[in-house]
C-alpha cells in the first residue's frame, strides 16, 4: 500500500510543469507589475524545426502570463552538440558570450542515435532498479541566465513523466532565479523581486535582470 502511495506521489510530482505546487490565492494577491518581454536567444540542433520552437514558447508563455511576462524567441544559431552530456552543453553556454540583444540563452537539444541508445540504457536502469539517470534540462547557477532543455524525445515511458513543453516551463522558472521548493511562495517572491530590478539604477537598460541561486543580483549582461 505504501509503495503505491509513494509511486503515485512520484508520478504526480514528475508530471508537474512547475518547480513546486502553485498557491493561486497567494499569487493573485501579489503584484507583478506591467507585462515585460524577455528576449530568449535560441540555439538549436539540426532537426528541430521553427514550428516546434514556437509550440514550446507558446506553452512557456502561458505559464509566464501569470507574472505578466512574455518570452520572445530569437534564433541565434543551428549547431551540432558541443558534447554528449548535458554538462558539456552547460559548459559551452557558460563560456559563450551573450549577444547584446539577448536577455537569456536557451539551447535546444535534439535526438541522435547516441541519445536513443542512452535512453534505452537509462530506461532499463529505471525499470530494473529504479535509478533515473537521464536529465531533461538544466540551467547554470552562476547567473541563471543560460540553460538547455531536451527538445525531442518520443519514448512512451519518458512522456509519462514529462515532455519538452513541461521541461521548458520547469527550466524557465530557473531562468527567472527560482529554485526547487514544495510550495511556490519563494518563487513568486523571487520573480517579483527580479521584476523590481527593472528600476535599479545600476541595471543595464538593455538587459532583463535576474537573481542567481545565491541571491546575487545580475543587473548587467553576463559574458
Amino acid at each position: 500500500m505504501f509503495k503505491i502511495f509513494y509511486l503515485t506521489c512520484f508520478l504526480f510530482l514528475a508530471g508537474c510543469t512547475t518547480i513546486g505546487f502553485h498557491q493561486t490565492s497567494l499569487r493573485n494577491s501579489m503584484s507583478f507589475g506591467e507585462e515585460v518581454n524577455i528576449r530568449v536567444c535560441v540555439i538549436r540542433e539540426p532537426g528541430i524545426e521553427p514550428e516546434e520552437i514556437q509550440s514550446l514558447f507558446t506553452a512557456w508563455n502561458e505559464e509566464l502570463s501569470l507574472y505578466h511576462l512574455k518570452a520572445e524567441p530569437i534564433p541565434l544559431a543551428i549547431m551540432e552538440r558541443p558534447g554528449f552530456y548535458g554538462s558539456d552543453i552547460i559548459e559551452y553556454l557558460v563560456n559563450k558570450k551573450m549577444p547584446e540583444f539577448c536577455d537569456r540563452m536557451l539551447y535546444l537539444k535534439g535526438r541522435t542515435w547516441g541519445d536513443i541508445a542512452y535512453e534505452v540504457f537509462t530506461l532499463g536502469l529505471f525499470v530494473g532498479v529504479g535509478v533515473k539517470l537521464e536529465i531533461q534540462g538544466a540551467v547554470e547557477t552562476r547567473t541563471n541566465t543560460k540553460g538547455y532543455i531536451k527538445a525531442k524525445y518520443i519514448s512512451t515511458i519518458q512522456l509519462l513523466f514529462t515532455s519538452p513543453k513541461s521541461t521548458l516551463v520547469h527550466e524557465g522558472y530557473h531562468l527567472l532565479g527560482c529554485g526547487h521548493q514544495l510550495l511556490m511562495k519563494e518563487c513568486y517572491e523571487r520573480i517579483r523581486d527580479v521584476k523590481l530590478l527593472l528600476t535599479d539604477p545600476k541595471r543595464d537598460p538593455n538587459f532583463f535582470p535576474n537573481i542567481n541561486a545565491e541571491g546575487i543580483k545580475i543587473v548587467t549582461r553576463p559574458i
